[in-house]
């Protein structure tokens, strides 16, 4: 099946990334493709375009509730966009007529190789789309347990602070000197001299 826009013909992944795709999502226990998605078009011509992997869900995936409802004309799927952040957004593409770069750039699958997709989708970093957390449950558990060991350190933070105030104040008001301790430092004489 050939997929074009006008008469251009989109690409087709290299059949050995599109192994790596699929053999790491049934590692993670789905399935997974690699799509060519345009991102940039002058009429019917793709000037710039990205690479996604489209994942399918797991069977006890809360979004393919509305699907099994029938309420979803398909199953809903996990997108990874391969790309990084742009250095220079907006600024304008050249021989394009006023077009300007967007906010990421689409990464070389070629360049990259199976390996190296294989590496961006193992990637804990938000910019692979992936993010860091495999659920938005496990995020919420995750920031929550955060946010609990943040007030228990501000919490034991405050105690000590307050500790120490009330020690220099009582010795305040108690007129409890600071006692320096002085250190002998005196140089070690030769014997039969005097110091």
């Amino acid at each position: 099946m050939k997929l074009t826009i006008g008469r251009q013909e989109l690409p087709r992944p290299p059949v050995e990334i599109a192994d790596e795709v699929e053999l790491w999502a049934r590692e993670h226990g789905r399935h997974g493709t690699l799509h060519f998605v345009p991102t940039a078009l002058r009429g019917f011509e793709v000037i710039r375009g990205a690479w996604v992997v489209r994942l399918s869900l797991r069977e006890n995936d809360k979004r393919l509730l509305l699907y099994r409802q029938g309420l979803a004309p398909e199953p809903p799927t996990e997108d990874v966009w391969l790309h990084v952040p742009n250095a220079h957004p907006e600024k304008p593409i050249p021989n394009t007529d006023g077009l300007k770069e967007g906010p990421y750039v689409a990464l070389d699958i070629v360049q990259l190789g199976a390996a190296g997709v294989r590496r961006f989708l193992e990637k804990g970093d938000t910019w692979s789309g992936r993010g860091e957390y495999q659920s938005l449950e496990q995020q919420v558990r995750a920031v929550r347990a955060e946010n609990s060991a943040a007030r228990e350190k501000f919490r034991a933070d405050q105690k000590e602070t307050s500790r120490l105030e009330q020690r220099d104040k009582r010795r305040w008001r108690f007129k409890i000197p600071f006692i320096p301790v002085s250190i002998g430092l005196k140089r070690p004489t030769e014997r039969g001299s005097t110091p």
